[in-house]
């Protein structure tokens, strides 16, 4: 989905504001969501599970772009969004706790920022939540 939307300008907020998926989308989540189930967890787990990875990429994504976006700082000079949230963290994590220099750190500001790790977290968490495996279907 991150590729779709990096090959597509406008694609994230369509998906987000649009009450009905593309039918080639809806086919492609619903072939995750059937993986999951057989992976043991409960048709609910896995409909939960791909709506949350879907909205994690779609609103990342958006949020990643936003960060170009031109403001003005405190003197009315033009700064981008990244450059005022780099530069309000690191003044707010000098010498104080050391969870906020993570904020501050130049990875988090470019590229993907923190969506492989919130990624990583989400599955970590639902990979807790799974069964025995359903059996296969017999055709």
């Amino acid at each position: 989905m991150w590729a779709a939307c990096d090959a597509s300008p406008g694609l994230a907020e369509v998906l987000l504001t649009t009450p009905a998926a593309p039918r080639v989308m809806v086919d492609r989540l619903g072939g995750y969501g059937v993986a999951l189930v057989r992976a043991g967890l409960s048709t609910r787990d896995a409909a939960v599970a791909v709506d949350f990875v879907g909205d994690l990429v779609l609103s990342s994504w958006v949020a990643m772009r936003g960060l170009d976006r031109t403001v003005p700082d405190a003197a009315g000079g033009p700064v981008t969004v990244r450059e005022e949230y780099r530069r309000a963290w690191a003044e707010a994590s000098a010498g104080s706790h050391p969870f906020e220099a993570e904020f501050a750190a130049e990875e988090t500001w470019h590229g993907r920022g923190w969506f492989d790790d919130k990624l990583a977290v989400f599955l970590d968490g639902l990979a807790t939540r799974i069964t025995a495996p359903a059996p296969e279907e017999s055709s």
